[in-house]
């Protein structure tokens, strides 16, 4: 490990590491949500103020202690410096979250992903810092540098735009509400009246498993309205009005 690298970087590689943690810790719960619900409801609003309370974290919390303590010091040991920070971060989420709305309920309902995050990140710091090549990447090529500073925005474009369009099936229940009508939206041409509805409903993962043979309803969001059909596994309407 080069101390006087690491030095030199430690901001920048907190927060690339906090970041990545924000990042997967909004993926968990995304999954989870869709396991558990069929869709990804809340997941674009827990994605925006988590990010707040992550930057606020990062910028008040964590760039100074970071600045007054040794890495080579035991705590940052892979196996040591999680458990740091998953408590560290229970302590920063209950300071924040608690002054700014006194609810102890709120608390506990999201201090899971606090422990998430925490882990994450405690995970990502003491694997970065122990990696000199990565450090003199860091110290020497400004567009590493420029990467790290944007890569909140580089896991967005690839999780909430890149994905959708490469992978819309895969990713459809555990995007966003926005995200999964625009995945909607762009896929439901290629169906017709006449198609088997299950592999209809197989193109949209939890939008459709309650209906049953002889359904029929609609729907209306802020891009599309819909109304469909179906009996003995077949679309027998299927009319849609793409909004502007």
């Amino acid at each position: 490990m080069n101390i006087d690298k690491i030095k030199k970087v430690y901001v920048i590689l907190s927060f690339l590491s906090i970041s990545l943690g924000w990042f997967l810790t909004n993926l968990v719960y995304s999954i989870y949500l869709g396991l558990a619900h069929g869709k990804a409801s809340d997941s674009g609003v827990i994605l925006f103020y988590s990010g707040i309370f992550t930057l606020i974290s990062w910028a008040v919390f964590i760039i100074y202690p970071l600045s007054r303590l040794d890495p080579s010091k035991r705590l940052f040991k892979p196996y040591i410096f999680p458990f740091a920070t998953i408590a560290y971060a229970c302590l920063t989420y209950s300071i924040l979250v608690g002054g700014l709305f006194q609810s102890l309920e709120l608390i506990w309902m999201f201090i899971p992903l606090a422990i998430l995050e925490g882990l994450f990140f405690g995970i990502a710091y003491s694997k970065f810092i122990r990696n000199n090549n990565f450090a003199s990447l860091l110290n020497d090529n400004l567009l590493i540098k420029i990467g790290a500073i944007f890569s909140p925005v580089i896991y967005m474009i690839i999780w909430l735009w890149l994905l959708p369009r490469l992978t819309p099936i895969l990713v459809f229940r555990y995007v966003p509400d926005e995200i999964r009508e625009g995945i909607f939206v762009r896929n439901i041409s290629k169906f017709k009246k006449g198609d088997s509805f299950e592999k209809f409903r197989h193109a949209f993962p939890g939008m459709f498993d309650d209906w049953r043979d002889g359904s029929g309803g609609g729907g209306s969001g802020p891009l599309i309205d819909y109304n469909i059909n179906v009996k003995n596994d077949t679309i027998t309407k299927l009319e849609y009005t793409i909004k502007k």
